[in-house]
């Protein structure tokens, strides 16, 4: 072997042994690149619906991480008992560790401090139990994670019990040890809800009572306690609140408490997390968010509270986080949001409320938001309301989501205040759509109407759409488009219309002539009309077959007359099914006969 080998084998050997890992029976070692290490599955943001709200990847950890080309040691273990042997012959240098509980999750397995402590490199933990009804799985201490907290950066805890999750609830009484006879006593059993006593009530000693803090009314005086019991008291109440369970974890970046069934949460939890910037506490059991509950995470750049079973929000709830940029509040109970809902976001980019039961959007509700590029809005649970000006305030406004809409007419006053708007979607009820509804919406290029049981459109509802390139109409419940409503004078930069599943039985005679441009190529790309009844007959000559589309699945069909049933609407024109040489003046005379009444009896002002 030469010496210049012999070189290169004195740096790599070296390497190789420092990246060797020794790994007990339990477990699976490996060393990782570091964007390859299995929290990327947990880092990333959850896609519960097809069209997620938040961008794909927005937490990924891609090339431009300062770790990304970073070699770590990586440790999975699984667990069915105690961990701290198991622990203790993991190698104190590991950088990233996966502890998954095995078994049916019905006894406790505790992790302690004692067990971390020895992990000084640790930057990413991630602790997954199993499903289960029952109490028990892997219990984590309010100490557990402190000696981590000089390195932890990412963290994430699935189906884990976390020990004193509960702020103290005023309403229910507390645990205190108290002598049996002291001159209190028979005071102190006015407020006695329950007691655990000897079976001989006059044995010495101490007894264990519950001290209701309810105020019922009928004796309002506050009972004096020594101040030892007074102490033992509360220290019971501080036992209760999971304040110090991430405390010190200075360097963390990523938080993520998956069904790990938290109740209450409180600001002692976040306290000092200055570094921290994505949440998520997904698929827990709150229903309250108690005031500046973030106020110790400044920096957070997304937070997301969806699936729990949050009944309101008050604008103190969520203060403070003026770095915010994602906020996810999916899959929860809120039935309305008011100005008094939120505070100011000043860099939030997007909202999700969706899956939510709301019913109405008052008005100025969002007028703080005005640096919000997506917003999404309603649920299947209950109609979503809105009123004048419900929508003010979203000047950088580019997309908005609109579900279970419920609105019998939409007029232009409804969504007022969006003037960078690009993609709007509705779906839910909208019988009625009024003239100018869209004027304000200049800069829209997506416009998805369909699913919304339109019935009533006017010609002018699209004017002003200088800049729409798609406008869908599809699965509603048209009978008639009036003449005029797709121009393109109008709609300069139009490409799409989509006009399937209606009960469209004719077109305006020039509905086909308004798409075709002076002087210019066809700009209409793909115009669909299946899925209607269409009454063919020699007014269809005027169809034009360039801009239609025409495969097969996808062809527009005659349901009229009988003759002609389900032949495509072309096919009939070509093969001579109607036996249409020229356009019929008599026909001509009926269509725009029809034209006109419809203008008559379905005026929309």
């Amino acid at each position: 072997m030469t010496g210049s080998n012999l070189g290169i084998m004195g740096i790599i050997l070296p390497l190789l042994c420092s990246l060797l890992i020794l790994c007990p029976q339990g477990c699976s070692c490996q060393v990782l690149k570091f964007t390859d290490l299995p929290l990327q599955q947990w880092v990333k943001p959850s896609t519960r619906t097809q069209n997620s709200a938040q961008d794909e990847g927005y937490n990924s950890l891609d090339e431009d991480h300062p770790l990304a080309n970073e070699l770590l040691k990586v440790a999975t273990c699984v667990l069915a008992g105690n961990p701290r042997k198991l622990m203790a012959k993991l190698p104190s240098d590991l950088q990233v560790l996966s502890i998954l509980e095995s078994g049916t999750g019905t006894s406790d397995i505790f992790l302690s401090s004692t067990d971390l402590q020895r992990f000084v490199e640790l930057i990413s933990l991630d602790i997954q139990g199993v499903e289960h009804e029952k109490k028990g799985g892997i219990i984590l201490s309010s100490d557990t994670l402190l000696p981590l907290g000089m390195t932890l950066l990412y963290l994430n805890l699935e189906r884990v019990t976390l020990t004193s999750q509960s702020l103290t609830n005023k309403t229910t009484a507390n645990l205190v040890v108290k002598p049996v006879n002291t001159p209190s006593e028979e005071e102190a059993n006015d407020s006695v809800t329950y007691t655990v006593t000897n079976h001989s009530s006059s044995r010495n000693g101490h007894r264990l009572i519950f001290l209701s803090q309810q105020n019922t009314g009928e004796n309002e005086d506050k009972e004096i306690l020594p101040y030892d019991v007074y102490k033992q008291e509360v220290e019971a109440e501080e036992d209760t609140v999971m304040g110090g369970l991430f405390t010190g974890l200075s360097v963390l970046t990523h938080l993520r408490v998956y069904d790990c069934a938290v109740k209450d949460i409180s600001w002692h939890m976040f306290d000092g997390l200055y570094n921290l910037q994505h949440l998520s506490l997904e698929k827990n059991d709150l229903k309250f968010i108690p005031e500046f509950c973030f106020y110790g995470t400044p920096n957070l750049r997304s937070l997301s509270l969806a699936a729990n079973k949050l009944l309101t929000l008050k604008s103190v709830d969520l203060a403070g986080l003026l770095m915010l940029e994602q906020l996810d509040l999916t899959g929860n109970n809120l039935t309305f949001l008011s100005e008094l809902s939120l505070p100011p976001f000043p860099a939030l980019i997007t909202a999700d409320f969706r899956d939510n039961p709301l019913d109405t959007i008052f008005p100025s509700t969002f007028e703080i938001m005005n640096t919000t590029t997506k917003l999404y809005l309603g649920g299947d649970d209950a109609p979503l309301t809105l009123h004048k000006n419900s929508l003010l305030g979203l000047r950088q406004l580019e997309t908005l989501h609109l579900y279970n809409l419920n609105i019998p007419l939409l007029e232009r006053f409804i969504l007022q205040g969006m003037p960078s708007l690009l993609e709007l979607k509705m779906r839910g009820n909208v019988t009625r759509i009024d003239f100018d509804a869209f004027l304000d919406l200049d800069k829209i290029i997506d416009l998805d109407l369909s699913h919304c049981h339109i019935q009533l459109i006017s010609m002018d509802a699209f004017y002003g759409l200088k800049s729409v390139k798609r406008i869908d109409l599809s699965f509603n419940d048209l009978e008639f488009i009036p003449p005029g409503l797709f121009t393109i004078q109008q709609q300069k930069e139009l490409r799409e219309i989509l006009l399937s599943k209606n009960r469209l039985t004719t077109l305006p005679g020039d509905f086909f002539k308004n798409l075709r441009p002076p002087k210019r190529q066809t700009q209409i790309q793909n115009l669909r009309l299946d899925g209607n009844p269409w009454d063919c007959n020699c007014g269809m000559i005027h169809w034009n077959p360039h801009l239609v589309n025409r495969v097969k699945e996808n062809a527009p069909r005659c349901l009229t007359p009988e003759k002609l049933k389900n032949w495509g609407v072309f096919h009939a024109l070509r093969k001579g099914g109607l036996q249409c040489r020229r356009p019929k003046r008599r026909h001509n005379h009926r269509l725009f006969r029809k034209v006109a009444n419809y203008e008559d009896n379905n005026v929309i002002s």
